[in-house]
Order: structure tokens, then sequence, then C-alpha cells
């Protein structure tokens, strides 16, 4: 991959002229938000800087292996401490999210700090006007992957240890569902196997991400294909659905539903598949798609968000019943979405 020389000068100016540096990560962290952000703190940290990590939600329990994760400050827990790391960041890295609004509760925060502002992302179309450096590459795997690129072409190449590549690699192995999409690249691979030199045990990993849920998650997860998956093949799409007072009645944890939509996919025939989940104030909406089927278009066309061609997501701030009812409508539209 080829990382511009001047785009590395700067970062590495930035980062000489700061001490307190925020690592800031989306609403509802996944492996490769939390892999990325704490690469990057162990990095950080291991050249002498104070760096911290920031999210406005919990994230699932099966990433508390990774090293640092316990320094993740987590909004609607310490707000106080949130709102006082961002008053005196003097450097804030944006990892994994290419607007401030998919910070969540965090936006306000976000858009009112003084700090400069660094983009780590490889979601469409960034927000240009809102980062002061970035480096944005869609194409590319995951943030993980893109911040390995980065590190190694800088001078902070030599403070990449087995913590800082661990968790590099886990933010690889998860927004690739475990090398199943998008790591057509070879260099996806190099990059991995550069990682695993570090140390790391991949079975063991592979283990403590995919086959560590608790039995709830299981039962929920269970339930929702075998009472709750809608499938529509006369328009090669499936999609689950996923009450309140059902997420209740499983306990839903954060994480306990990642993965869900996928087995939407694992039908034949099926192209699209969706997942809705119905929260306090909105409907949260996961897409995947098969093939050419750009779900990040009817995203953001239909359901006020967006993400990658076959991955993407999006909500709705109707009720779960008008937001179903509005996605069966817009079923027949989906061949209008084959690039």
């Amino acid at each position: 991959m080829t990382i511009d020389n001047d785009k590395i000068n700067q970062l590495e100016k930035l980062i000489d002229n700061a001490k307190d540096i925020v690592l800031m990560v989306h609403a509802n962290p996944d492996g490769d938000n939390l892999g990325s952000a704490l690469g990057l703190y162990h990095v950080l940290k291991n050249a002498g800087k104070k760096p911290s990590i920031v999210s406005t939600d919990s994230f699932a329990d099966f990433y508390t292996f990774l090293p640092g994760i316990d320094k993740v400050n987590v909004f609607y827990k310490s707000a106080d401490i949130v709102k006082d790391l961002m008053h005196t960041a003097e450097l804030i890295f944006c990892m994994d999210f290419n607007a401030p609004h998919r910070v969540g509760k965090l936006e306000d925060i976000l858009k009112q700090t003084m700090a400069p502002k660094v983009l780590i992302d490889h979601h469409l179309y960034p927000d240009e006007n809102f980062f002061d450096l970035m480096f944005s590459r869609p194409g590319t795997s995951s943030t993980a992957e893109l911040l390995y690129h980065i590190l190694k072409k800088s001078k902070y190449a030599s403070d990449i240890d087995y913590n800082a590549a661990l968790s590099i690699f886990v933010g690889i192995m998860t927004d690739t569902g475990s090398y199943s999409h998008s790591c057509n690249d070879p260099e996806t691979f190099e990059v991995s196997a550069e990682l695993i030199r570090y140390g790391i045990d991949v079975k063991k990993v592979n283990d403590l991400v995919y086959n560590n849920s608790s039995e709830q998650r299981l039962r929920l997860l269970g339930y929702a294909i075998s009472e709750k998956l809608v499938s529509r093949p006369e328009h090669k799409a499936a999609y689950f659905t996923l009450s309140r007072e059902e997420l209740k009645r499983f306990n839903e944890q954060p994480g306990d539903t990642e993965g869900l939509v996928n087995y939407g996919l694992s039908i034949r025939g099926i192209d699209f598949s969706a997942l809705l989940t119905e929260k306090e104030d909105l409907v949260k909406i996961s897409f995947r798609s098969k093939e050419n089927l750009n779900v990040n278009r009817f995203a953001r066309d239909y359901f006020n968000g967006g993400g990658h061609i076959n991955a993407a997501g999006g909500r709705s701030y109707e009720n779960l019943e008008k937001t179903v009812e509005k996605l069966e409508s817009l079923l027949p539209k989906l061949k209008e979405y084959y690039d």
C-alpha cells in the first residue's frame, strides 16, 4: 500500500507536539474499531505519549481479552472523565468512523473540541471538512490493516509490540469475518503474517472471539434464526427482527447479536440480509449482501446510514412495525442496487 509521505510527516509532527492524545471509537464499537484503537494506544504509549480511549458505548465481553481494554473510558459509565479527557486532549484520533455523528452521544463534545483531529478509516464518503488530517482507504479490509501500513511507514514502527500486534490482528480478523470477505488483496494476508510473527496464537485468538459466547447469547441467536427469520426469495432477500421485549427476554448484552445478520446470506439464492433491532429511541439496522449488491447505497438512500458495498448500517426513527413495513416495500427496489 502506498501511503503519502507528506501525510506521514504531518502525522509525526502532530504526535510529536502532543502529550495527551485521545483515541475515539464509534458507537457500539466492533472488533476492528477496538483493535485499531488499542493497537494505536499501545504504540503511542510505547512512544512516551499519554493516550486514552473514549467510547459512547460498552463492547462485547468476548473482547475483554484484548490487552488494555480495561482502559477504555465508556461515556455512560464515566461521563465526567470522558469530558475531561476530550477537553484537555492535544490531539484526537478518529478511529474507524467517517463522520462525527458516528460517535453517538459524544458527537457534540467531539465537535466542540479544539484539538487537531486525525481520521484513520476505511469507510466510504468521509466528512472531508471535519478532519484536519485524513487517512481514508475504503478499499482496505479494515481500519486495523490501514493503521498497520501507516505505522510501518512512520517512525513509530519500532513501537509496535505484541500487545499492539494482537490488537491490530483481531481488528483485521473480525472485520473480514475470519478472512471470509473483504480479503482478496494479498496484502491483507501479508500483514496478518507479519503480525503473527510477534507471537500471536491464532487458534487461541479465534476461540476467544468466536467460541466464547454466553449461553444466553446462543439461545438468542437460536431463537432469532428459528422464529424471527423472514425469507423473501422472490427478492433474493431475508431479514430478522428483534423487539426490545425479545432482547430483554434473553438478557441481551453488547455484541450478542453480532454476526446474526450474516446467517441470512447462508440461504441459497439470498443476496441481501438485514437485522432490525428495536432500541429505546430508534430501530438499529444492519445490512449485508453478496456479490455486487450495494447495501451502502441502499442504506444511504432509505435508512440514514451507509458503510461498505457489502456491509452497511442504518437507523429508523419510526417504530419497529413501521420500519419493517418500509423495508418490505423497498425490497422490490433491490434489483436497482446491483453495481
